[in-house]
């Protein structure tokens, strides 16, 4: 997910009907420059070179969403046919993905295969510490700034270092009836890991350190 707006502009996208490096491209209709869907940047036209910004989404069952997000509301739309209408993370090919956070050069991805072992990995992204959260259960990832927190897996739910459990979906204790402690989340997009490898050929992948 992207905000639309680029400097004083706000953009109106499409669907190019074409594909880079096996993404599909969108243009805008402002100034018919060519977009990467996966990455957000623009790489013909006029706006060569800029970039969308991400916006923190997840993708995630409704039920998950709606036990997390109780007031939500739809926007109705028609599914496209074929297989650009349809996204599908099942227990079957969740090995082939990961969760890339950060944008442009500076991403790092956390393979699904090694989420859905420790459920929660700390880790340094930059100069920042940062959680990242994997429920294997709908198979959704989320990623937040972690700050003081320190996070685990208990057998039934994530929980904080006084053994308070959390809901990651949104980044507050459970049953917090205000966001005094709500943490700071980070883009984080799912990818197919051969995909992101080939935009991303230098960038790092997650893997547990040797003891």
């Amino acid at each position: 997910m992207y905000g639309r707006n680029i400097g004083r502009r706000t953009l109106d996208f499409g669907h190019e009907g074409i594909l880079y490096r096996n993404s599909f491209i969108m243009y805008d209709r402002d100034t018919e420059s060519l977009w990467v869907h996966t990455t957000g940047e623009c790489i013909k036209g006029k706006l060569k070179g800029r970039q969308l910004q991400f916006i923190p989404s997840s993708v995630t069952s409704w039920g998950a969403w709606k036990k997390s997000h109780p007031k939500s509301l739809v926007l109705e739309g028609k599914k496209a046919r074929g297989f650009m209408g349809t996204f599908s993370l099942s227990p079957e090919r969740a090995a082939r993905f990961g969760l890339s956070i950060g944008q442009g050069d500076d991403v790092k991805l956390y393979p699904v295969s090694e989420l859905t072992k420790r459920r929660v990995i700390h880790d340094r992204f930059g100069k920042e510490g940062v959680v990242v959260f994997f429920d294997k259960d709908d198979l959704h990832g989320t990623a937040w700034r972690s700050g003081d927190h320190r996070f685990s897996w208990n057998g039934k739910q994530i929980v904080d270092a006084k053994g308070r459990a959390w809901d990651m979906m949104i980044g507050l204790p459970v049953g917090a009836d205000d966001d005094s402690e709500k943490l700071d989340p980070l883009a984080a997009t799912m990818w197919l890991t051969k995909r992101w490898t080939g935009f991303y050929p230098r960038s790092t992948v997650w893997a547990p350190k040797e003891r």
